[in-house]
């Protein structure tokens, strides 16, 4: 067994996204260390939040994250990316003294944590009821934020094949598994095969 610490990965998903969450726990499964102890949470219609004002039906829960884990590292997803390289590799990075690791100061879809310097901004009671680029911009304004590398959050045409880590599948009317056929005209996404081909091989796996 490998001796470092569980990867913990917390995924933000909704119940009209099971396809996308399903294969991205999937890439994981394809690529992790399989001597290492891997635990993914799905934080799905939970109870407590006020979630009338958001985008999606889970777009706080990555700032309530710090309490979920009760401290130590975590790694936060959405539901529509795949990994193409092991996630442990972005758990082991050095953060500095960094509260959290992300692309850029507005982009909160991929982020290391360190739960234990983010519980005191992004309490529960702040999550519960705030405004997401409020919190978001509370703690970049106290200095938490870290810079991470591009392609551990490669979106759509970001992609660079054989070195980006995670595919971010950030276009709504090209995401491979057009989740809303009544509110968008769909377009082929020059890199869905590679979702479809993850989708296919989970399916011949009889992966649940």
């Amino acid at each position: 067994p490998n001796p470092k610490p569980p990867v913990r990965i917390f995924l933000g998903t909704e119940a009209s996204q099971f396809r996308p969450e399903r294969v991205l726990v999937w890439s994981i499964e394809r690529v992790r260390d399989p001597s290492r102890v891997y635990e993914i949470h799905i934080m799905k219609e939970l109870a407590g939040f006020d979630r009338s004002r958001w985008t999606t039906g889970f777009t706080n829960y990555r700032f309530a994250i710090p309490f979920f884990a009760g401290g130590g590292r975590a790694i936060y997803n959405d539901e529509d990316q795949i990994y193409l390289t092991d996630p442990g590799e972005l758990f082991d990075l050095d953060m500095g003294e960094k509260g959290f690791l992300a692309i850029s100061d507005t982009e909160s879809s991929v982020m290391l944590i360190d739960c234990d310097r983010m519980s005191a901004i992004w309490t529960l009671d702040a999550v519960r009821t705030g405004r997401k680029k409020v919190l978001l911009a509370q703690a970049v304004e106290a200095g938490m934020l870290g810079a991470l590398d591009p392609h551990w959050n490669a979106r759509d045409g970001e992609y660079v094949a054989g070195r980006s880590h995670l595919l971010h599948y950030t276009t709504l009317h090209t995401q491979p598994w057009r989740p809303f056929p009544e509110r968008f005209v769909y377009r082929d996404n020059p890199l869905g095969h590679l979702w479809h081909d993850l989708e296919r091989a989970a399916d011949e796996a009889q992966f649940s």
